[in-house]
């Protein structure tokens, strides 16, 4: 008991003593004051979550574009779709789309490994096997390359990659191609090889 009762006589015996205390209480409490009312630095989510990390994603994702007329334009789906805000892109898992194009009943089918999508810019860059299957009337056209964008602000699909063409009767290689899609035109760019088999199924 008189362990407890000395800090309480040293007190009462010295006057001093008290005021110190006093003050060192105050001046504890206005700095525990002063602490708490200082604002808080903005924590950013990305430095929390690491760059590498997406905001969000959406699993079984789909994605429609409709041209002025309110019809149909681009169709696109993924298993799963990352979002990146500060850089407003979406990263995709295995995507598939289907542009429709003026004037014709089938649409062109893509696919391949991944993708990346930039709303504001309108454009989809697919990477991994990628694949293009077109179809007119009874003859079906597949182009395969390892990378592709898809502009859909002016309609065009293109790559500066190797690409391979093959259709019923023929097969056709190149590096680098272009096709506006509404307009139904194919450009190829550059070392263009083919091989023509009328009558044949063609066997790349």
């Amino acid at each position: 008991m008189r362990g407890n009762l000395l800090p309480t006589l040293l007190l009462a015996n010295h006057p001093w003593l008290r005021t110190l205390a006093l003050g060192c209480t105050i001046v504890a409490l206005i700095v525990m004051m002063w602490q708490s009312d200082e604002p808080q630095e903005p924590v950013d989510a990305a430095a929390l979550r690491g760059q590498s990390e997406p905001d969000g994603f959406v699993v079984n994702g789909r994605y429609l574009s409709y041209d002025d007329t309110g019809k149909l334009s681009v169709r696109f789906e993924s298993p799963r779709i990352e979002q990146f805000e500060a850089d407003n892109k979406a990263v995709m898992e295995s995507p598939r789309a289907q542009l429709f194009g003026e004037g014709e009943e089938e649409p062109w089918y893509l696919s391949s490994d991944s993708g990346t999508f930039r709303e504001g810019e309108g454009l989809l860059h697919l990477e991994g096997n990628v694949k293009v299957i077109r179809t007119s009337g009874d003859r079906q056209g597949i182009l395969t390359t390892s990378r592709l964008t898809l502009d859909n602000t002016s309609r065009t699909v293109y790559t500066d990659a190797q690409v391979e063409l093959t259709d019923s009767f023929s097969v056709t290689r190149a590096t680098g191609m272009k096709a506006w899609i509404d307009d139904r035109i194919l450009e190829l760019n550059s070392q263009v090889e083919g091989r023509y088999e009328p009558g044949q199924q063609a066997n790349p």
